[in-house]
């Protein structure tokens, strides 16, 4: 397994002042550059030795220099889950049945390939390349899920045992625990796992609050926990709950999956917000999404269980279960008081957060050089500059599953080269030579993050050992590097539709705008979460994705020779 390097401090600081370039004043770059050539004469050596002694001894434990800071990063978070890091994905999911038999097929099939896993009969985990991945994200598979806690949350391991798993299924907010394994591991028939969900529909019961504690954030929801587990009943209930697989929510009305995936990212009732998974699917329909809770696993291992439980092999036995058991918080008059004040209290900020889909027309000519995902950061910067008239970073993820432990790196798609191209595009005398030069310039930032030389990550762990230091370098001070690390646009991409459709999440700063992007034969799809009191010129910005799809298509066609008559 490859180690995630530790890049020379010179090469990162040379990339970290180009990266700049574009965000600043030629007065602001040369202070930055100054402060970078003091950090790498004086302080910066000595934390970079310290970072190299640090790396080397997570190497030794399987880990690496980011996985401390990643997981504190994550449960140190005391705001609600959904509001800050959580992810709503679509998934594809084929089934031949419709409505209950059709939910049923798809729990069977994530379960078929979560208890494999545990059984010790994964797959191999391999890139498309051929390349070892790191196998630390499938900690989830077990069921272990993120606990609220005081001061840091936790991660509390599931059993490793495949044998009498359960999943939770949600109903109008209501919990019933339903067996999904045997006494061998195995997964449960289909119909077998239909028929829970017919009694389950058939109860019928009146919308509960099982999942609401769960959107409070752990500010106020450790301590609710805590009291809440006093009470030997809900102790019980809640180890039911860490126990689990997963959750399941059965809903209906998923008719407009944008609208779809905006309830079940911001809006209460839908998922145990702390659990890796709760699946969503709807019983009239076709549309299945999971609710996503990030600390253990980043999109790219998802796509890859998608994939895999999609792969599953069908049981043909009998089989039976246990009736679903609906499992219920035993509450006081005061921790329901508390609870419901927290939960009006994030539905009104949940309120402000909105969703939409833009798409837009795009052909890439035959034969023609481009990479769609450069075109479309391209299309991003367009709209920025045209709508605001100044230049903010894009933060894009880069999966990093090849490295022990890996988690992501950031490519700062905002290069000189392709400022350059956009203000071109913008005045209508873009040059192939730009073009050129744009792509060439993303290349380099992609092969950088999967060889473990970009800048975010290296700089983040230099100001980690300069703490531990007790170093303040200037350097992290600077307004400059604030600048940088401060994303107008937070991008993810997770390729072709086979497994994910689309994504949505809370936007990652103030004024910030969330953007899953995806490049479809003939068009380009960009779909967006922003919040109306901060974001109230989306609809100029979202003109401006299609503006910018136009210059670059005109451009991108003259360049190969190709009529656009």
């Amino acid at each position: 397994m490859k180690q995630l390097p530790v890049p020379p401090l010179a090469q990162s600081l040379d990339r970290y002042l180009t990266a700049l370039q574009p965000l600043v004043t030629a007065e602001e770059l040369a202070i930055s550059k100054q402060l970078a050539a003091d950090f790498a004469a004086g302080e910066g050596a000595e934390c970079q030795a310290a970072l190299e002694q640090f790396a080397a001894a997570e190497n030794q434990a399987g880990r690496n220099y980011m996985s401390e800071a990643w997981y504190a990063g994550y449960l140190g978070s005391r705001g609600p889950l959904s509001l800050v890091s959580n992810v709503s994905f679509q998934l594809a999911f084929e089934s031949q049945f419709s409505g209950l038999a059709r939910a049923a097929d798809v729990i069977y099939q994530l379960a078929w390939m979560q208890l494999k896993q545990l059984r010790g009969e994964g797959e191999p985990d391999v890139s498309p390349r051929g390349e070892e991945l790191s196998p630390s994200q499938w900690r989830f598979a077990t069921g272990a899920m993120r606990e609220p806690r005081a001061g840091c949350d936790a991660i509390v391991d599931g059993p490793t045992s495949p044998q009498h798993r359960e999943i939770l299924v949600l109903r109008h907010n209501n919990a019933y625990a339903v067996r999904v394994a045997d006494e061998h591991g195995q997964p449960l028939p289909r119909p077998v796992l239909e028929q829970a969900l017919q009694a389950i529909v058939a109860a019928d019961h009146a919308p509960g609050r099982f999942t609401d504690l769960s959107y409070l954030g752990s500010a106020s929801a450790a301590d609710i926990l805590a009291e809440l587990l006093a009470d030997e009943a809900n102790q019980q209930v809640y180890q039911r709950l860490r126990e689990a697989l997963f959750l399941v929510d059965l809903t209906e009305g998923c008719d407009d999956p944008i609208l779809a995936l905006r309830r079940l990212t911001f809006e209460s009732g839908h998922a145990w917000a702390y659990k890796p998974a709760t699946y969503q699917i709807d019983v009239g329909g076709d549309f299945v999404a999971v609710h996503f809770e990030h600390t253990l696993a980043d999109g790219a291992t998802l796509k890859e269980l998608v994939a895999r439980a999609r792969r599953h092999e069908p049981n043909e036995t009998s089989g039976s279960a246990p009736e679903p058991e609906l499992l219920q918080w035993s509450e006081t008059p005061d921790l329901a008081a508390r609870i419901d004040a927290g939960l009006s209290a994030f539905e009104a900020e949940a309120a402000k957060y909105r969703v939409r889909r833009e798409t837009c027309d795009f052909q890439v000519p035959a034969g023609f050089k481009l990479s769609t995902d450069a075109a479309m950061q391209w299309v991003m910067l367009y709209a920025q500059v045209a709508t605001w008239g100044r230049v903010r970073s894009h933060y894009e993820a880069v999966d990093m599953r090849e490295y022990a432990a890996g988690r992501t790196e950031c490519l700062r798609s905002v290069t000189p080269e392709a400022v350059a191209l956009v203000r071109g595009l913008l005045a209508g005398d873009a040059t192939a030579e730009q073009l050129e030069a744009a792509r060439v310039a993303h290349s380099g930032w992609v092969k950088a993050c999967k060889s473990g030389n970009a800048i975010d990550r290296h700089l983040f762990g230099l100001q980690l050992m300069a703490s531990r230091l007790g170093l303040t370098p200037a350097v992290f001070a600077d307004e400059s590097y604030k600048r940088l690390t401060s994303d107008l646009l937070s991008t993810t991409s997770l390729g072709d539709r086979a497994q994910i459709i689309r994504l949505t999440f809370a936007p990652t700063a103030p004024g910030c705008i969330g953007v899953n992007y995806t490049a479809d034969p003939g068009a380009f799809e960009f779909c967006l979460s922003w919040r109306t009191d901060e974001r109230p010129e989306i609809d100029v910005f979202a003109a401006n994705l299609a503006a910018g799809t136009a210059a670059l298509q005109q451009l991108v066609a003259a360049v190969a020779g190709v009529s656009q008559e």
